[in-house]
């Protein structure tokens, strides 16, 4: 999957840079390009030196309130 097909698929914005500075120090990573988040799933396309350009998604239970486990999909530019 491509970045611009991820963007598409997960309805990803970009992100402004002080909040992509915040949001790549609370998910130690170089740099935070893409996010959606919504009340029970969130989505980031994330650039780090060694892993390159991620995507994280994760989604919480609407039954126990706990999320169902982070998924990192690697992007090609």
């Amino acid at each position: 999957m491509t970045v611009q097909q991820a963007v598409k698929k997960y309805k990803l914005d970009p992100v402004n840079t002080y909040t992509a500075k915040i949001k790549a120090q609370e998910l130690n990573v170089d740099e935070v390009l893409y996010m959606n988040v919504q009340k029970n799933k969130y989505a980031y396309i994330i650039r780090d030196g060694s892993r390159g350009i991620m995507l994280y998604t994760d989604e919480k239970s609407m039954y126990t309130k706990v999320y169902k486990g982070l998924r990192m999909i690697p992007l090609e530019p």
